[in-house]
């Protein structure tokens, strides 16, 4: 099920490869250092599809594809927590 951003939800990178996603209702901000950065990318890279993402992120690292969805998955689930992102039922 692909993910999207919630609305509302500004994306930065920092120079320094830090993603940072602030939510525009309250103005919290969450900082992540960059292998984050690299799941965030691989995430839009594959229209918020977990399992494509992984799949390049675990080839691309030379990991193992199910250590690497289930750290991914677990990290998907804080942004959902936060209410930066949300799965698209539609």
């Amino acid at each position: 099920m692909p993910l999207h951003r919630e609305r509302g939800v500004d994306v930065t990178v920092n120079p320094d490869g830090w993603l940072v996603l602030r939510c525009g209702q309250t103005g919290e901000e969450h900082f992540y250092p960059p292998p984050f950065t690299v799941a965030w990318i691989a995430l839009q890279r594959w229209g918020g599809n977990p399992h494509l993402a992984t799949d390049e992120i675990a080839e691309m690292w030379q990991e193992d594809r199910s250590e690497t969805f289930t750290a991914v998955e677990k990290w998907l689930d804080e942004l959902r927590t936060a209410g930066l992102i949300r799965d698209d039922l539609s």
